[in-house]
């Protein structure tokens, strides 16, 4: 049982809770939410020797904030913050691969035989369901978005519009006081932001929306391992304890002159600058696919969608002069999203693979009725004709593994 805080009306701790496998905060009504100023600002007094009131601050939870202010009882001489995700109706975020494998995901089925009648031995693959919120796809999904956003930016017709232009990185922060509540406020939030971006000079380009910012002490830890932040946060059994709810995006954007923030606007904004002080444009590094599709793959490595809408929330979008209403999915993204074809070649003796009906048509019948010798793995060719599940070992013949 872990201690998690306050609860915001009955002053009662809480305590986390594993629901479809991951630490879930506690669900406030909207009412709720909208209360929680005036509770993290309740201050509870004690009487001093002069009669007047000293002022304590209540430990626990801010349901606005989602921060906590109880230290870590791990390790008591440590100044550690933990932050929960955002006690938020409506909009449960989670960190990508941190949700439910899609039906079917991981299953092993025999695919192809090797077509040396000695042999014969089966080889297989591995289902995908390809979604980002399963643990075992999501750095499937990422790659594949890379690849297609990279491509997307990099294309004939995005340079060709962008030409004179450079290609920076933008940080976008609303006020720390607004916090959607509900997917039609996120949503108004991320197109109030494309607007001012816009104003101040971004032309287009691809946005990543970000829910949570690191804690100090999580940074502090990475550090101490020589780990990016969100590399340690993903490694921790309870990951939704080292960062707190602090909505913001990340563009990667065609920009001309970009106008300097002005005193009193609601939007903050920072460009990612080299040592020297310079905005990094991607356009003129001498390797831009291989930087670029980095940028890209980190953002997305802490990226999350919402429980109730994972697959339809999208982790990356696109604004502006590069949104699809603009130009439509170009030859370069197409050739991205090509499958590659599975080795054809056996893992046992290298001869070429065949289809299961196509081998079964070829030697099949004459080893079963004695016309050839069977095969080395006939037993396996029997259960893979028979529909049942592969043997022990079969992982060890998956096509398109990495190797």
């Amino acid at each position: 049982m872990i201690l998690r805080g306050l609860n915001c009306f009955s002053n009662k701790p809480t305590v986390s809770a594993s629901v479809r496998g991951r630490h879930q905060p506690r669900r406030l009504t909207h009412l709720h939410r909208l209360l929680s100023l005036t509770f993290t600002n309740l201050l509870s007094f004690t009487k001093s020797e002069e009669g007047s009131a000293s002022v304590l601050p209540s430990p626990g939870v801010s349901c606005y904030t989602g921060e906590s202010t109880i230290y870590s009882s791990e390790n008591p001489s440590s100044s550690q913050r933990t932050f929960l995700a955002p006690p938020v109706p409506e909009l449960n975020f989670f960190l990508l691969g941190k949700g439910e494998p899609g039906p079917g995901c991981g299953f092993i089925t025999a695919a192809r035989i090797c077509d040396n009648p000695d042999c014969g031995k089966v080889h297989y693959v591995k289902a995908h369901c390809d979604r980002k919120a399963c643990p075992d796809c999501y750095k499937r999904w990422i790659s594949n978005e890379v690849d297609k956003a990279a491509a997307r930016v990099l294309s004939r017709e995005a340079l060709n519009r962008h030409k004179g232009t450079r290609l920076v990185h933008i940080v976008l922060s609303p006020p720390e006081s607004e916090k959607p509540a509900t997917k039609k406020e996120l949503d108004m939030l991320i197109h109030d932001g494309y607007e001012y971006i816009k104003e101040k000079g971004a032309l287009g380009g691809l946005v990543v929306f970000h829910a949570f910012r690191v804690s100090e002490y999580a940074k502090e830890e990475a550090r101490k391992e020589h780990m990016k932040h969100w590399a340690w946060i993903r490694k921790q059994k309870h990951p939704e304890s080292y960062y707190r709810y602090s909505p913001h995006l990340h563009l990667i954007a065609f920009v001309n002159h970009l106008k300097p923030p002005e005193a009193g606007e609601k939007w903050v904004y920072k460009t990612i600058v080299n040592e020297k002080g310079q905005p990094v444009d991607f356009l003129r590094k001498a390797k831009r696919e291989k930087e670029l599709k980095g940028l890209i793959a980190y953002l997305l490595s802490h990226a999350v969608t919402i429980e109730g809408a994972e697959d339809s929330f999208h982790s990356l979008r696109w604004f502006g002069s590069c949104s699809y209403n603009q130009f439509q999915t170009t030859l370069e993204e197409l050739e991205s999203i090509e499958k590659p074809e599975l080795e054809d070649k056996c893992h046992i003796c290298g001869s070429p693979l065949v289809g299961i009906w196509k081998w079964k048509e070829r030697w099949y019948y004459a080893a079963r009725d004695g016309d050839i010798d069977k095969p080395k793995y006939w037993r396996e060719i029997e259960t893979a004709l028979a529909g049942e599940p592969p043997p022990f070992g079969a992982e060890f013949y998956l096509l398109g593994k990495k190797k």
